[in-house]
């Protein structure tokens, strides 16, 4: 069993990052190896992917915390959107430190924008000198891989799906009436929020009854990204906050339809997790969304930046229930057989066992 140093964020912070971190802890893996967990999330307002001073100053407390954490352990397990520059940078600074304690390091990129960053020589070297102390980079998504292996070589970047527990998840055929529209996600632009409102009004105004909900909060960038969203929502959406992992259950529980209009994705879990509660999903082709979702079988995957289509797209299952009772279905058995939690964690298990034979 081999000692394993988790590091990223965690509560209060919401989204992929943390929903993974809290699975891999409550599951599996926690039973194959010593897992302790750094939260590396930090109060007050979100400067994500800028060169600010206050982020400098959290990344040097941050790799210092990583390397008195280190001590005693094994592996240290960084997780991060690893894109922007700056986020790039930190990263490799947390995995030097864990280095320096003589740990075998393993970088987990979660973010979607890795394979429209890493497109220039600069940002390919870059991401060279900065995943040096790393024995190996893990990708979330096909494209990501890809992109990653071409700055780093093909044996040090491994794709590993993210999964999540269906049992955790109710199976009930849920029926509002009117249906109701659930996103999950941070309120940004970039997520395609405000082409779902202005989707949503579409169907209003075709007559099409139905309630939008959007459970999420503010974005990396910082509060002025949410405006944009609050306003448009006002009058036509519900803005339902954030939720703690254990109670998105329940809030996928009381929807019809999920939908997931980013820009860019790499695997988002809110789509499995979707799928997992039985909900049919609507959501845009990027990362490797058409990869789990399967078009027309377990619901829709339209082109991002595309309201009408995504109008009509989410018209089909609002007019539809037993089109979404059977869709919801099909992407249950879809998640259980091809995206458990359980297929995560053997994965993620197979790569501390190869990074650790290769760093004795």
């Amino acid at each position: 069993m081999s000692r394993v140093l988790l590091v990223g964020k965690g509560a209060p912070d919401r989204g992929g990052i943390p929903s993974f971190l809290n699975d891999l802890r409550a599951g599996d893996l926690s039973r194959q190896h010593d897992l302790t967990f750094l939260n590396v999330a930090h109060h007050g307002t979100p400067q994500g992917g800028e060169a600010s001073i206050v982020n400098v100053a959290r990344t040097i407390r941050d790799a210092v915390a990583v390397w008195r954490s280190a001590r005693g352990q094994d592996i240290v397990h960084i997780n991060s959107a690893l894109a922007p520059t700056v986020t790039v940078l930190r990263a490799g600074l947390l995995a030097l430190a864990a280095r320096q304690r003589g740990c075998a390091v393993v970088v987990h990129a979660h973010g979607g924008n890795i394979e429209t960053w890493l497109t220039t020589r600069r940002t390919r070297m870059v991401m060279r000198a900065a995943m040096l102390p790393a024995h190996s980079v893990v990708a979330v998504w096909s494209a990501g891989r890809r992109s990653l292996a071409a700055a780093l070589g093909e044996t040090r970047v491994r794709l590993i799906d993210n999964g999540v527990d269906a049992s955790r998840y109710s199976t009930a055929d849920p029926v509002h009436q009117p249906p109701r529209i659930l996103y999950v996600g941070l309120l940004t632009e970039r997520k395609g929020v405000l082409d779902l409102i202005e989707a949503s009004v579409m169907l209003q105004d075709e007559g099409v009854p139905h309630e939008l909900w959007l459970l999420g909060g503010t974005p990396d960038e910082g509060p002025a990204a949410a405006e944009p969203v609050r306003a448009a929502a006002e009058g036509r959406a519900t803005l339902l906050g954030t939720r703690r992992p254990d109670e998105m259950p329940a809030a996928y529980a009381q929807a019809d339809v999920f939908c997931l209009p980013s820009w860019w994705e790499a695997m988002p879990l809110s789509v499995l997790e979707a799928m997992a509660a039985g909900l049919p999903v609507v959501a845009t082709d990027v990362g490797d969304v058409s990869r789990v979702v399967v078009d027309g079988e377990t619901g829709y995957v339209v082109p991002s930046r595309s309201p009408g289509l995504l109008a009509d797209a989410l018209r089909n299952l609002l007019t539809d229930h037993e089109a979404r009772r059977q869709m919801g279905n099909a992407g249950r058995c879809r998640v259980v057989e091809q995206f458990s939690s359980r297929m995560t964690a053997q994965a993620v298990s197979d790569v501390y066992v190869s990074v650790q034979d290769a760093g004795r």
